[in-house]
């Protein structure tokens, strides 16, 4: 299978070869999964930014940020993404969030609607489907894809097909707002796969 390839990347532009990831994420399932590709290469490096106080809501994801900032820097090649769901948070948080992205040339927005399952889905299958609307639905269908359920060294191997699955679902890239059973963090997967290459 071919590796899905951002291509921002092919014009030629002089890149540093290594490559920030700093993700700021709602759950600790987000934070786990995308953790797993810190050790898979010397070309990317993954910070999580820590969600202190349980600080987990959209209105808080720039102050988590801000924290980070002043704690460890953050350098204009770095990737930084916010990964959250639209389930839980009212749309005037989420849209506020995206204009600080819009503001930021660093900074990206990846969000699945209802939530991250329907990312975790993609892994293995093609559609999701519609009765699947809720993120206590999508939850539970897992272990129907996947035997034993979410395991997350099996599902992020899995990433290329996510990848490629839920492109192909979204009808609307253009948009920032994912609609009915769509990620737009193929996006974010997009960019690590780039930078991980073909030896993983």
């Amino acid at each position: 299978m071919s590796r899905n390839k951002n291509r921002e990347y092919k014009k030629g532009k002089p890149h540093r070869d290594f490559r920030k990831f700093i993700i700021v994420a709602e759950g600790e399932r987000e934070d786990d999964y995308f953790h797993f590709f810190k050790k898979l290469s010397l070309r990317i490096d993954i910070r999580i930014v820590s969600r202190e106080g349980g600080r987990s809501a959209a209105k808080y994801f720039l102050e988590r940020l801000a924290l980070y900032d002043n704690q460890h820097g953050i350098e204009k090649e770095d990737f930084v993404w916010f990964v959250l769901d639209v389930d839980r948070w009212p749309k005037a948080e989420i849209h506020n969030l995206y204009d600080a992205c819009e503001n930021s040339k660093n900074y990206h927005i990846g969000m699945s609607n209802p939530s991250f399952e329907v990312w975790l889905c993609y892994h293995f299958i093609k559609t999701i489907p519609a009765d699947l609307n809720s993120a206590k639905k999508l939850k539970a269908h897992l272990p129907e894809i996947v035997k034993g359920g979410y395991n997350r060294d099996l599902f992020a191997s899995q990433i290329q097909t996510a990848t490629k699955h839920s492109e192909e679902a979204d009808s609307n890239k253009e948009n920032y707002f994912p609609e009915s059973g769509v990620t737009k963090l193929y996006k974010l997967a997009s960019q690590l796969l780039y930078f991980l290459g073909n030896n993983w």
